[in-house]
């Protein structure tokens, strides 16, 4: 993921609460969230994000992490990045193929996803999954996955669009959950399923 954030070496701009209603979200969110003034200007410690087009890249939401923000849902913060849910994908089709998430098969060539736990994955096709229930071999994991896997092919997989690149989804569910969003950060299952459900919103909705 290319969305660091790079330390400035100028002093932090000192920001009010209530200029901080003015600011670009996006500033906000590629910022980081990590300088102090930004941090202290926010209401209720809290950034907004979830729903079929609020998205947070997993660089800002480490940084997120770092600062105890809390992160809720409801309101967008980027509205250019597709990330829809798995809810979604089940129903919809977005702009892709009528049969596409019928005939893809969840491991093959085109999805790029080998990890099979439990052999509970085997012939079942991207619908097949998103259709599943529980969490029997990591299937809440294999639910968000095709969902961004999804989300990233109804863009073409533009790194300008995506939240999760579809080499990003083959990585994560390759590595069940463990994984290196970006440099110097290492996810593990619990990491990245709290990143999704904070982000695109429980597998179990």
């Amino acid at each position: 993921m290319n969305d660091k954030t790079t330390p400035s070496s100028n002093p932090p701009e000192t920001v009010t609460p209530q200029a901080a209603s003015g600011l670009s979200r996006r500033r906000l969110v590629r910022a980081g969230l990590t300088a102090a003034p930004v941090v202290a200007a926010l209401h209720s410690n809290t950034v907004l994000a979830g729903g079929d087009h609020s998205c947070i890249r997993p660089s800002s939401f480490s940084s997120l992490k770092l600062a105890n923000m809390k992160v809720s849902r409801g309101r967008e913060i980027r509205a250019d990045f597709e990330c829809k849910s798995h809810g979604y994908w089940k129903n919809n089709q977005g702009n892709l193929t009528a049969d596409y998430k019928k005939k893809t098969r969840f491991l093959s060539s085109e999805t790029g996803f080998k990890a099979n736990p439990g052999n509970g994955f085997k012939n079942k096709s991207l619908q097949d999954v998103l259709e599943m229930e529980g969490n029997a071999n990591n299937a809440a994991l294999a639910r968000h996955v095709v969902a961004a896997f999804l989300s990233a092919k109804s863009v073409g997989n533009s790194p300008d669009r995506v939240l999760l690149t579809v080499a990003q989804c083959q990585a994560i569910w390759n590595g069940q959950g463990n994984w290196s969003p970006f440099a110097g950060a290492n996810w593990t299952l619990n990491d990245t399923m709290n990143y999704f459900d904070k982000v695109f919103g429980s597998a179990f909705l």
